[in-house]
C-alpha cells in the first residue's frame, strides 16, 4: 500500500509480527508519546493495541474504522470483546449502513459517536474508447471466496455462451479461500468455459482492465458496500450486480445499472444479454453511473464526511480513560 501514499505524508512502518510482539508495541508507544497525536485512527483488529496505547495517551482521541467483510452475518460473529473495548472508543466509523445500525443497536449509549462513511475508489481518470468488438470483455473484481459467488456468474456465462454470444471474462481478486478457488476452476472446466474465462488473480493496477472492459459484474450472495462497484462506476462501465447490501443504492436502485437477485444465473444472464444487445445505450447508462459515483461516493465526499467526524471529536469533553 505504501506506493499509494503521497510523498508529502510521513510514514513509519514497524513490521508488527503478531498481537504478542511486545518489542514492536513498545517501539510504537515510544513513537506515539513523542508525536502526541490528536487522533489515533485504528482499523479492524488494530483496535486492540490502540486501546492499550490510549491508556498512555489520555489526550488522544481514538477512532475505530470497522469494515467487517461479511456485514450481513454480523450476528454470527458477535465480537464479545467489544463489550469492554467500546468505552475507550471516541468515534466509530463504519463502511456501510448495516454495520452502523448493528453497533447502534448493541451500544445505544454510543449512538451519537457512530458514523457511516462510504468507501471510495482510488481516484481513477479512465478514458474508455468504447471500441466495437464482437468479443465483449467482462470483468469481475472480487476476491475468491464463497461470499462473492463466482459460481453463479459462471452459470450465467454458460447460458450466454449457449445463446451464441462471444465474450472474454476476467476474474480479478485475491485467493482468499483456496477451496473456493478450486471449485471455481473445476466449474470452468465442467461448463467448457476455458477459452472464455480467465482467472487473473490479484492485481495492483486495476485501471488497464477497467479501460478495456465492456461490462463490470458482481455476483455476490452478500455484500456491504463493495469498492469494486465504485471502481466500475469511476470507469463508466455498464454494470450488472446482485441486489445485496448497498449495491442497489450505489446503482441508483436500477437507474445506473442492472440489479438481479443473488443466486439467479438465468436472470443474471438475461441482464448481461440486455447490455450486449444495445451497447450504445448501455454505455450511456455507464457514463451516468460515473457521474453518480463522483457526486456521491468520490474522495471529496469521503473527506467532507471525515472532517465532520474529526470536528465532532473536538466536542467530546476529556477522555474516558
Amino acid at each position: 500500500m505504501l506506493k499509494f501514499v503521497s510523498k508529502d505524508v510521513h510514514v513509519k512502518i514497524f513490521n508488527k509480527s503478531s498481537f504478542f510482539d511486545v518489542f514492536t508495541f513498545l517501539k510504537i508507544l515510544v513513537y506515539l508519546k513523542n508525536v502526541k497525536p490528536d487522533v489515533l485512527h485504528a482499523h479492524q483488529t488494530s483496535i486492540f493495541w490502540s486501546v492499550l496505547f490510549k491508556v498512555f495517551l489520555p489526550n488522544t482521541k481514538l477512532v475505530w474504522h470497522d469494515h467487517f467483510g461479511q456485514s450481513e452475518m454480523l450476528d454470527l460473529y458477535p465480537r464479545k470483546e467489544m463489550n469492554w473495548i467500546m468505552p475507550f472508543i471516541d468515534s466509530l466509523v463504519t463502511v456501510n449502513d448495516t454495520i452502523k445500525k448493528y453497533w447502534e443497536g448493541r451500544f445505544p449509549y454510543k449512538k451519537n459517536s457512530i458514523f457511516y462513511l462510504a468507501n471510495f475508489p482510488e481516484f481513477l481518470e479512465i478514458s474508455r474508447a468504447f471500441p466495437y468488438s464482437e468479443i465483449l470483455s467482462i470483468i469481475n473484481v472480487a476476491n475468491f471466496r464463497k461470499q462473492k459467488d463466482q459460481l453463479t456468474l459462471l452459470e450465467a456465462l454458460s447460458i450466454v455462451k449457449q445463446k451464441g454470444y462471444f465474450f472474454k471474462a476476467s476474474f480479478i481478486g485475491e485467493f482468499v479461500e483456496e477451496n473456493w478457488l478450486e471449485l471455481v476452476k473445476n466449474r470452468i472446466l465442467e461448463l467448457g468455459l476455458e477459452k472464455e474465462v480467465e482467472i487473473v488473480g490479484p492485481v495492483t493496477e486495476i485501471s488497464s482492465y477497467l479501460e478495456s472492459a465492456h461490462i463490470g459484474v458482481l455476483s455476490s450472495e452478500s455484500e456491504g458496500l463493495p469498492v469494486a462497484l465504485l471502481e466500475y462506476g469511476m470507469a463508466g462501465l455498464p454494470t450488472v450486480a446482485t441486489q445485496v447490501g448497498q449495491c442497489d443504492q450505489v446503482l441508483g436502485y436500477g437507474q445506473f445499472g442492472w440489479l438481479v437477485p443473488p443466486k439467479s444465473p438465468a436472470l443474471l444472464a438475461a441482464a448481461l444479454e440486455e447490455v450486449f444487445l444495445d451497447l450504445d445505450k448501455s454505455n450511456l447508462i455507464g457514463m451516468e453511473f460515473k457521474n453518480h459515483i463522483k457526486s456521491n461516493f468520490g474522495p471529496a465526499k469521503f473527506m467532507e464526511g471525515y472532517m465532520q467526524i474529526l470536528n465532532n471529536l473536538e466536542k467530546i469533553p476529556g477522555s474516558k480513560v
